[in-house]
């Protein structure tokens, strides 16, 4: 992030100068030259990027549109297949490898290439940006989703060159006073995706070379429709749909002792805070996109302001050590004030790091509860259960399409900007109660004033809230409040009348609170889409939660199981019929091809047995048939003797019949 970096570099002269710091772990970032400069390389890579992806084109055949030329090639190609759940993990990588450059979009809004122009074409510019970027990474998904020998050595080529551009321009400083091992903590998780697919696609490279891999599973590739419906018994969709006509177990006995008790507690409380998981289901490949790229961008970003602010940290409290040193020149009074500051940038350096780790616990723990909330809201989208979301009913087939297609990127731009809002808000909170802890001698007396002030109305606020409670339970329904039945009914009207006025200087203060949790909330669910900000129905008018009930309505029907594998029954039955229709159809045929054969045979043994019974009733019909065959006999002879005269060997130049004939059988 170039803020960031420029933030880093006003430390350079002073990492250079005091020679003596404590601080290990300085890292002159700003001031690194690139090895691969960001905008060459990005525009440099299209050149290999169009050339691999029109060879990936014409690796596939289109589908059902004009086979006929060039045998239907080129194919149309496409990244990723949002809607299935194969290659999770690979995707998963190649997402996380555009952490870095996904900061920089949000954070520093940096293009493709450099532009001095004017202001009101940066909005242009910044889509060409996006469209390089695309292309630039494009040959990279496409050769995973192809799946073919091609697809992923293109893929193995362009993630080494991604991998080799990574570990260039993460490990070069023109000074390193940081530890190797501090540097690699802040980029592990994108270091390990670079890793994950340097080693994994050339795995798959070589196994799609030695056993081919079969994309489609027809009918009629099986032996019988029990082998299609055994595939689609061990499918996942199978699997859920054979879960449903199992009933669920019982639950389990409640814990007696109080170890078993405690442990209960313990496993409910960790499900609770962090994550509980859910045996059999399997998150879709975008969701698992997401996550994985909003995990190594609150790291990488989370590694960065530790590294500039501590360094901010360390300038600060070297100067107000410079100036604690000349003592000669300080009255007591600027002696008590440098030391009052020095305590304040210390309380101050505290406060940095409790808000950022604090930011940043609360977004990992988020993004665990997200993936929850998304497999419970889809397995209710599943069951036709939609109260949580915008029902499909209130919107148009299209905006649920729109919104599907805006839910990635809107999810990674609040993931970043609400981590950093978070961030600031903490900080603030914190800084507050250092400085009143700091200078509580000066503003105490101000402070206990204040509260001298205010406890009373607390209290009695406090008092007639318990009243209020305790007097509908107790007094003023039937049954101590266990049903909505009125009791003592003018007592409550009484009550209700004179409450009426002291609730107005109540409802001030509420209001007040109302405000406060409102931001607060706000601010602790800006990253997460699957919970809006605004009232229920005012849900339309929230973006980000818009494009999530976009997304969610868009994969649960397009993913649901039940739905998929009926239309697997439904293609395995036509399939296996048309197959058994075919084999119907060939059993016809050779059948009428028999009969023929032998109506064939019956006509020429009938045509034979007529025309023995004529020569037999008329010998002189006998003899003319028999010197009308040898005539045709010896024209036949002749033709023969003609058309291969050099193959017989000739004594004489008067022919012998006989001669001719013992020749000619001999050819």
């Amino acid at each position: 992030m170039a803020f960031i970096e420029d933030l880093l570099s006003v430390f350079q002269e002073v990492s250079e100068d005091d020679g003596n710091s404590n601080f290990t772990y300085t890292i002159v970032y700003g001031g690194c030259s690139k090895v691969i400069p960001h905008q060459e390389f990005r525009l440099y890579l299209l050149i290999p990027a169009a050339i691999s992806t029109v060879l990936l084109a014409f690796s596939t055949r289109r589908t059902n549109q004009k086979l006929h030329l060039l045998n239907g090639r080129p194919g149309l190609i496409f990244p990723m297949d949002v809607m299935k759940r194969s290659h999770r993990f690979s995707y998963a990588a190649a997402f996380g490898t555009l952490a870095h450059l996904c900061s920089n979009i949000v954070f520093d809004a940096k293009y493709a290439f450099h532009y001095n122009g004017p202001t009101y074409l940066k909005v242009l510019i910044a889509l060409v940006s996006m469209l390089i970027y695309g292309m630039g990474y494009f040959p990279l998904f496409a050769g995973i989703t192809v799946g073919s020998p091609l697809g992923y050595l293109v893929a193995t080529l362009f993630s080494w060159v991604f991998t080799a551009e990574f570990f260039a321009n993460s490990f070069c400083t023109q000074k390193m006073n940081i530890s190797y091992l501090i540097l690699i903590i802040g980029v592990l998780p994108e270091m390990l995706c670079y890793l994950y697919l340097t080693f994994s696609l050339p795995v798959r490279f070589v196994l799609s070379i030695a056993k081919p891999e079969k994309k489609t599973k027809l009918a009629v590739d099986f032996e019988s429709s029990e082998d299609l419906y055994e595939s689609v018994r061990k499918s996942y969709q199978g699997i859920h749909v054979a879960k449903l006509f199992k009933r669920p177990p019982p639950p389990p006995p409640p814990p007696e002792g109080a170890k078993e008790k405690l442990i209960f507690l313990l496993k409910n409380l960790t499900g609770m805070v962090f994550y509980k998981r859910t045996k059999g289901f399997r998150y879709s490949t975008r969701i698992m996109s997401v996550i994985a790229i909003g995990f190594i961008l609150l790291c990488e970003v989370t590694f960065l302001l530790f590294i500039v602010f501590y360094q901010a940290f360390e300038y600060a409290e070297k100067i107000l050590n410079t100036l604690k040193v000349a003592e000669d020149f300080l009255t007591t009074t600027d002696r008590k004030a440098l030391d009052m500051f020095l305590f304040l940038g210390t309380a101050l350096r505290g406060c940095f790091l409790t808000s950022l780790m604090v930011a940043y616990t609360i977004n990992v723990v988020f993004l665990l509860h997200y993936m929850t909330s998304y497999r419970n809201n889809l397995l209710l989208l599943y069951k036709g259960k939609n109260e949580h979301l915008i029902p499909m009913t209130e919107k148009s087939n299209a905006s649920l399409i729109v919104g599907s297609m805006r839910y990635a990127g809107y999810q990674v731009g609040y993931i970043g900007w609400g981590f950093f809002i978070q961030f600031l808000l903490l900080l603030t909170f914190s800084i507050v109660i250092a400085t009143i802890v700091t200078l509580w001698d000066v503003i105490k007396d101000l402070i206990l004033q204040q509260i001298m002030i205010l406890w009373p109305v607390l209290i009695t606020s406090l008092v007639l809230n318990i009243l209020q409670l305790v007097l509908s339970k107790f007094l003023f329904l039937q049954e101590n409040g266990d049903i909505l039945a009125m009791d003592n009914r003018r007592l409550f009207f009484i009550f209700t009348y004179f409450m009426f006025f002291y609730n107005i200087f109540i409802g001030i203060f509420s209001c007040l609170m109302r405000i406060i949790k409102a931001i607060i909330l706000g601010a602790l669910f800006l990253p997460r889409l699957d919970h809006s900000t605004l009232p229920k129905k005012f849900q339309r008018m929230d973006p980000g939660f818009d494009a999530y009930c976009g997304f969610m309505h868009v994969e649960s029907t397009h993913t649901n199981p039940v739905a998929m594998v009926f239309i697997s029954i439904l293609q395995a039955e036509s399939l296996t019929a048309l197959k058994r229709k075919e084999k119907k159809i060939l059993n016809i045929i050779l059948r009428d091809e028999y009969q023929e054969m032998l109506a064939k045979k019956r006509r020429k043994a009938r045509w034979k047995w007529l025309l023995a019974y004529t020569l037999v009733n008329n010998p002189e019909i006998s003899l003319q048939r028999r010197l009308v065959l040898a005539k045709e006999r010896n024209e036949n002879i002749k033709e023969i003797f003609f058309s291969h005269s050099s193959s017989f060997t000739v004594n004489s130049t008067k022919l012998d019949l006989e001669d001719v004939i013992i020749q000619s059988e001999r050819l």
